[in-house]
């Protein structure tokens, strides 16, 4: 099996050969290859040819990540100021489309964590105007749904629902709340992007220990953060969810800030003992490769996953 064979196992509930890595991120690119991925204000203002030149950029910076890293998939955008269109991902395709999945994300269809100058505005509609809130649940939903629509006819293999639905120390809104004003949307949009034939893995950061059971029964297909710094334990996660949930983490990314070589492996050796039996795993931080990170940091993650990833 190759990276890809070994990601669509999991993605089909068999067993691979071996656990299968990717990251949602790599914001390193400057450190580990000496190049920058295209931001949008270099695309809104690039001429016709300066855009294609970007273009390769981009996906040049993604075929270092497969080849090197042995990525399992790559986030191939799906909009960016016109920048991505339909014959960017073919020429993703066509490039490493034998070694990796193609994903992209969808995670702003329903309600989590309010930024700074939102979350007072936002706590008053839950008390004040909840009718209110769920029309804008509503919206929210229906756009993440034509966008998945979108997503779909281009021609990714799978979706990510990025979406922080948790703090360190619990989830942002009550238990309660979140079956109220989530739950019901997060399932409408999971049960069309399966009608559309796609299956989606919600990235969420935090402690989702009191919401993880309606998490579970919105139909995800898998988990990815399982963060050991919001107090969740792959091992616990894998006891009660593994039938149900594909799992992906959980290596504490506090470790990967400073170097900490062998807090770094026993992070590794417990991910691999909890998250691979029986398959349903795929190994990675629990979050991303994220900027300023040291890439000594993930050499040593990846050299002790590769001492455990074959079943």
């Amino acid at each position: 099996m190759n990276q890809k064979q070994r990601l669509e196992a999991v993605l089909e509930n068999r067993v691979p050969d071996k656990v299968p890595h990717f990251e949602l991120l790599f914001q390193i690119p400057e450190a580990t290859f000496g190049r920058s991925w295209p931001t949008p204000e270099q695309v809104a203002k690039a001429s016709a040819r300066e855009r294609d030149d970007l273009k390769e950029e981009y996906l040049d910076i993604c075929e270092r990540i497969v080849d090197r890293y042995g990525w399992s998939a790559v986030h191939m955008p799906n909009d960016l100021h016109g920048f991505y269109r339909d014959d960017f991902l073919r020429e993703g395709r066509r490039r490493f489309g034998d070694r990796a999945l193609l994903f992209d994300f969808n995670g702003m269809g329903t309600f989590w964590m309010p930024t700074g100058d939102e979350i007072m505005d936002f706590v008053v509609k839950l008390y004040e105007d909840p009718k209110g809130l769920h029309e804008e649940a509503k919206a929210k939903m229906m756009a993440s749904i034509e966008l998945a629509r979108v997503q779909v006819d281009r021609g990714y293999d799978f979706l990510v629902i990025n979406s922080d639905y948790g703090y360190n120390e619990g989830p942002f809104i009550s238990p309660a709340m979140f079956a109220e004003f989530v739950t019901p949307y997060l399932t409408e949009i999971v049960g069309k992007m399966h009608d559309f034939g796609i299956k989606a893995i919600l990235h969420s950061d935090g402690d989702l220990r009191l919401i993880l059971d309606q998490l579970c029964g919105t139909g995800i297909d898998g988990y990815q953060s399982i963060d050991p710094q919001g107090h969740m334990d792959i091992a616990e996660v894998k006891r009660i969810y593994g039938d149900r949930l594909i799992l992906m983490g959980n290596v504490r990314t506090s470790l990967l800030q400073d170097v900490e070589e062998e807090g770094i492996r026993e992070s590794v050796r417990y991910c691999m003992v909890h998250g691979k039996p029986d398959g349903g795993f795929v190994f990675s931080t629990s979050n991303c490769l994220f900027q300023g990170m040291p890439i000594e940091s993930y050499h040593i993650m990846l050299d002790e996953y590769e001492k455990w990833a074959y079943y």
